[in-house]
């Protein structure tokens, strides 16, 4: 049990990472060891299985939430999009779906199928690499640097679910405009959308965001909320 306890425990584990905390310095723990200590602590809720040979750590401290394991389940995802505006308040949260964002070295967007994992779903969009690296802008405007795992700062995910809402080649629709931007620091936002080159697509979402929320209607909900 020690490996899933302390400051260093991993909070997210996959079957070789199990195995190699288990062995000793002479040789590897047997395969029949291994899959009954993985079976008992499954069992006891130390373990919460992911996808086939992934678990989260329920033993670390702050407990392990689903998007942590989107990394492992698609190599070099990054979480952004509704995940990241929804768990901020931004937008309306679906907290059993976690949406990603992946590099590849074409020159358009696509999705791939999502990942069913128990009670959650990881879904998978795929843009260019240069919307990812440092050509996207500053490490520390493109990346939430207050969590352990790959995660989009909350302008680099609305601008990421911009240019994916905008692709003829994903069925991502745009961010929509009931969004509350109380949070977002519009510098960055400025930043980054000249970096990515979505300066003209940012103006149009934000011209349509404004008059959605000078409407009669979202107005009066607004003085019957407050």
């Amino acid at each position: 049990m020690s490996i899933l306890l302390g400051a260093e425990a991993p909070r997210v584990l996959t079957v070789p990472m199990i195995a190699a905390a288990l062995a000793n310095k002479r040789r590897r723990v047997a395969r029949g060891t291994l899959f009954r200590w993985i079976r008992a602590q499954t069992e006891s809720g130390a373990l919460r299985p992911v996808t086939r040979g992934l678990y989260l750590n329920q033993l670390a401290r702050p407990l392990p939430a689903i998007a942590e394991a989107a990394g492992y389940v698609r190599s070099g995802a990054i979480v952004s999009l509704q995940t990241v505006l929804g768990d901020a308040g931004i937008t309306n949260s679906y907290s059993d779906i976690v949406t990603s964002i992946l590099p590849i070295r074409g020159s358009s967007a696509s999705s791939s199928r999502p990942v069913r994992a128990g009670n959650a779903e990881f879904r998978f969009h795929a843009m260019p690499v240069r919307f990812l690296d440092e050509n996207a802008g500053a490490l520390e405007d493109r990346m939430d640097f207050d969590v352990q795992y790959a995660r989009a700062t909350l302008e680099k995910a609305l601008l990421d679910w911009i240019y994916l809402g905008a692709s003829r080649r994903t069925r991502v629709a745009g961010p929509p405009l009931d969004m509350d931007f109380s949070r977002i620091d519009s510098a960055r936002l400025m930043r980054l959308a000249t970096r990515m080159n979505l300066k003209a697509e940012l103006k149009s979402y934000l011209i349509r965001k404004r008059k959605y929320d000078r409407s009669p209607d979202v107005m009066a909900n607004a003085l019957i909320g407050s």
